[in-house]
């Protein structure tokens, strides 16, 4: 299994994201070839890919800079259905720890929904520990 960081989009990424993102969220948008374009180009955001024979998962990465100093958040993990049980998350989750931790930055964030049992057992066996805090949404129209 390669984990990587593309530099650049093609149509297996494309296609990837087409199967991934569903099954990380079934009413998320399936992103084109120009955003994920976009979010490789952008600063501080880092797409992680694992693939075997084809991209088997994602997560993305995302490093951001305010008054308290440099900090870190995994967003979109999604390993593709057909292969959990492999590893396959646990690789790209120490893929970007490692990233990280290159980078000097001492706090990493993620958050998981409720019902993703699986993915707290993994995120604490990895070493993150789970914060006594409320997320707050506004949805903007």
């Amino acid at each position: 299994m390669d984990i990587f960081i593309p530099t650049e989009i093609n149509e297996d990424i494309v296609e990837a994201f087409a199967r991934l993102m569903p099954q990380l969220s079934p009413d998320c948008r399936i992103p084109t070839k120009e955003y994920l374009e976009k979010i490789i180009n952008a600063e501080g955001s880092y797409l992680f890919l694992a693939k075997d024979e084809k991209i088997a998962g994602t997560l993305t990465l995302v490093i951001y800079q305010i008054p308290t100093g440099r900090k870190a958040w995994i967003e979109d993990v999604v390993v593709d259905s057909n292969m959990r049980g492999k590893g396959i998350a646990e690789k790209l989750l120490q893929a970007a720890i490692d990233f990280v931790r290159k980078e000097g930055i001492q706090k990493l964030d993620l958050t998981s929904s409720i019902e993703r049992q699986s993915a707290h057992a993994l995120y604490k066996k990895m070493g993150f520990e789970e914060r006594s805090t409320t997320v707050f949404r506004l949805l903007i129209d």
